[in-house]
């Protein structure tokens, strides 16, 4: 297929199948306004390619740019992390996409479509998304086929039969690396997974879904005691009361018809201080209503 200048459209097409690929693979994970703006465009620049559309110029993009930073910030509070960093670098490839006009923006361009893979396989690693992983790779090894292949005349099908004989070279490899590569031990590269459950505090408990639960070893917080510590089976803090049932999860609701009863104190008083991890919870203003003397769930110290 030709564009509007008589032009073949193959070394834009397949970049930005490429490009988009990648972004249906974090179509449930990304902001809605993430995923369309970057469908907007792939849509714009194959147009521009098709009709006589202007593309913007440079201190619209600028804008545009920034606009969509600050709405990652805005989403995230932070551009840090698996899915701030993976929305940030879906919005800015896709931009990228719009100023392509040579060869190194296009692979610049199929580069992204590659740490879109990565990332997705960091945010999940399911067997069932292996085939969308591996359709993925196929199509932007086709489009680096595309880019490498030069005068040389090739079709649009060799190509594509190229790079799927390609990858079928490298799947001995590849087993090879998944059978004796050492594991590594915890979240990959240290990236935290924070949409995954974990035992630990929380504002809601839904009945049943404590199985679904991941047991994590790490400390929740530390204490120090001025005088000696009590003995290990009274090292406990009493967890936040959730009194509100919907008939299906309980909940906290603090100061909204909830009389607390007045406390009796027992046993030996402990001066301490509290150092907590950090975490995307607001824990600190419920533990100032904890009481350290009444036996509930416990949270184990470290």
């Amino acid at each position: 297929m030709r564009g509007r200048n008589g032009q073949s459209l193959e070394p834009l097409a397949w970049p930005a199948a490429a490009l988009l690929s990648g972004v249906l693979l974090h179509v449930d994970r990304a902001p809605i306004w993430a995923t369309a703006a970057a469908l907007l465009c792939v849509a714009w620049r194959l147009a521009h390619e098709l009709w006589p559309v202007r593309l913007p110029g440079t201190i619209a993009k600028g804008g545009v740019m920034l606009l969509l930073l600050l709405a990652v910030f805005a989403q995230f509070k932070t551009v840090n992390g698996l899915s701030a960093g993976s929305a940030l670098l879906l919005v800015m490839g896709s931009l990228k996409l719009l100023e392509t006009h040579t060869q190194r923006d296009r692979n610049i361009v199929i580069g992204v479509s590659l740490f879109l893979l990565l990332a997705a396989c960091l945010d999940r690693q399911s067997l069932l998304r292996a085939p969308l992983y591996l359709i993925h790779v196929w199509i932007c090894c086709a489009a680096l086929g595309v880019m490498t292949r030069g005068n040389v005349r090739i079709s649009t099908r060799a190509t594509a039969m190229l790079a799927a004989r390609s990858l079928l070279l490298a799947l001995p490899l590849a087993l090879v690396f998944f059978l004796f590569f050492p594991r590594i031990a915890g979240a990959f590269w240290t990236l935290p997974q924070s949409e995954s459950a974990a035992t630990g505090l929380s504002d809601t408990m839904s009945p049943g879904s404590i199985s679904s639960l991941g047991e994590n070893d790490e400390p929740a917080f530390r204490v120090h005691f001025e005088s000696d510590a009590p003995p290990p089976e009274e090292r406990y803090w009493r967890g936040p009361v959730l009194h509100d049932f919907d008939g299906y999860t309980w909940r906290q609701l603090a100061g909204q018809g909830y009389v607390r009863s007045p406390l009796t104190y027992e046993g030996p008083a402990y001066r301490y201080s509290v150092t907590l991890e950090p975490t995307s919870e607001r824990v600190l203003d419920r533990m100032k209503s904890f009481d350290t003397h009444a036996p509930a769930h416990a949270a184990p110290v470290s």
